[in-house]
């Protein structure tokens, strides 16, 4: 029979083997306590049945996600008490990864360190660029026409006639425009012609991709057991979102929000033209035609474009006069190809 001092040692044994352990959930990601971040192979009975660990005993605290009843209380995972504060059940469809949504930037939290993956989605890429224009100096130019009487000149009121003589510029070296010759009726200004130019600059070249969004999906660890038909047990996470991931489009049944526009990365076959450049906005409104007299330059009569001057003149060289208007430059080059997103995903969250 055993003694008082018997019974007293067998009790302090039983109270230090049997009291229930506080679990340490840090060891989800593989660096805690026993049995908290790897699997071990081992036969296991959830809910109300018993389980025995690969090496025969029992741990002091129940190892979450691993799939065995470590500490031998008749619950595996998800379903012990232990495990309630920082584990929790979710969906698990076939082929689903499991894990946690956090910024591109934030480290993956405890627990969802096995794997990491950017995703992102609204892909955009622009047009060309890279294309410059520098505009010329505006130019203008005018036929005149030269009557070969005054009354010819005079009677020119469709403006029409006259017989066409050497154009002009802004420059004057004193060559008459009828050659010298003696008769003289007149002389036309026709339209003026703008002249504007442009000197291409630049390479074109794709605008670059961008992504107006991303995540960084952190897969789970380990997966414990524990949970009803179809889900599994992994760390309870906040403010992170738990998430399951799969490649392509698919449905999220069992979760409240699905994301099916996030992709992991794009193809891009875009090309662009040789640059090109569009002048415009030039003009010679304030441009006339000096006409000088005797083989000079002076100012001897003043023709705006589309008149004429009837009075005399005697072998009298022309040019023109005034401040064309700058003109302005467009570049151009012509966009082909494409920028399209690639590696479609799907994530279906809890929230």
């Amino acid at each position: 029979m055993m003694g008082f001092r018997g019974l007293t040692i067998a009790a302090l044994v039983c109270l230090s083997a049997c009291s229930v352990q506080e679990r340490d959930f840090l060891g989800a990601g593989g660096s805690g306590g026993s049995g908290g971040g790897t699997t071990t192979d081992a036969s296991s009975t959830t809910g109300t049945g018993t389980s025995t660990s690969s090496t025969g005993g029992c741990a002091p605290v129940e190892g979450c996600f691993d799939g065995v009843d470590d500490d031998c209380d008749g619950f595996t995972d998800c379903a012990d008490p232990d495990c309630a504060e920082g584990a929790v059940c979710v969906r698990a469809p076939v082929n689903f990864e499991l894990g946690v949504v956090v910024g591109e930037t934030e480290p993956c939290p405890d627990g969802f360190t096995a794997d990491e993956r950017l995703l992102f989605r609204g892909l955009s890429g622009g047009g060309c660029e890279g294309c410059g224009c520098t505009p010329n100096p505006t130019d203008c130019a005018v036929d005149l026409y030269l009557y070969a009487s005054r009354s010819q000149c005079e009677g020119d009121d469709a403006l029409a006639l006259g017989t066409r003589a050497d154009p002009i510029g802004f420059e004057c070296d004193g060559t008459p425009i009828n050659n010298g010759a003696v008769e003289w009726g007149g002389v036309r200004a026709g339209l003026f012609d703008v002249i504007q130019t442009c000197t291409v600059t630049g390479t074109a070249i794709p605008g670059p991709a961008e992504w107006a969004e991303s995540v960084k999906f952190c897969r789970a660890t380990s997966v414990g057991e524990g949970c009803d038909a179809g889900e599994a047990c992994v760390p309870k996470q906040a403010p992170a979102t738990q998430c399951a991931l799969v490649s392509g489009s698919a449905t999220c049944s069992g979760y409240a929000r699905r994301e099916g526009d996030w992709f992991q990365g794009y193809r891009d076959t875009r090309t662009c033209s040789s640059c090109s450049c569009t002048a415009s906005g030039g003009d010679c409104n304030n441009v006339r035609v000096q006409l000088g007299n005797d083989y000079s330059c002076f100012d001897h009569a003043s023709l705006s474009q589309g008149s004429r001057y009837c009075g005399y003149a005697y072998s009298p060289p022309a040019y023109l006069v005034g401040e064309p208007t700058p003109s302005r430059c467009t570049a151009r080059t012509t966009l082909s190809g494409s920028l399209d997103p690639t590696g479609q995903s799907t994530l279906c969250c809890v929230e």
